[in-house]
């Protein structure tokens, strides 16, 4: 009777997969070099060499992916801009007033994004359905605007 051998290249490549797929929730890419160094393994195992040069071949790639890949996929991440979403990504946005502004209170509503807003305007100006806004800010359920020139 063959007694069960973990030390098979599918069992690597099993586990270069399942450590593929945990990189893609966890953060900071060591489970990714891990599973590099699962590859590893696997390229031994393949081979048909003994469990501990595999585990040597798991240990080294997964040194080298950690000092040589890992360094150079954290630079990128960081230089990575972040993308604002939802009412953060209102600010700097331009729309047009749908209704007309209130004298003195400076309250109306404007289209932006898609959607209609109650709107505060910091300016004293009049603004007047069609006139063209940006959003400065976004403060509960109110955009902070200000009048755009048409010229």
């Amino acid at each position: 009777m063959e007694t069960f051998d973990f030390f098979r290249w599918h069992w690597w490549i099993a586990a270069a997969l399942i450590l593929f797929i945990a990189e893609i929730m966890l953060p900071g890419f060591w489970v990714l070099c891990l599973g590099i160094g699962a590859v590893g393994g696997a390229i031994a195992a393949a081979l048909g060499l003994d469990p501990n040069w595999q585990l040597l071949f798991f240990s080294v790639f997964s040194l080298v992916a950690f000092f040589a890949i890992r360094p150079v996929l954290m630079k990128r991440e960081r230089n990575r801009p972040v993308m604002r979403t939802n009412v953060d990504a209102l600010q700097g946005m331009r729309g047009k007033v749908t209704q007309d502004f209130e004298p003195g209170l400076r309250l109306g509503r404007v289209a932006v994004g898609g959607d209609d807003w109650r709107a505060l305007a910091i300016d004293d100006r009049m603004l007047r359905v069609g006139d063209v806004i940006e959003v400065v800010s976004v403060e509960s359920n109110t955009v902070v605007v200000r009048s755009i020139d048409p010229t």
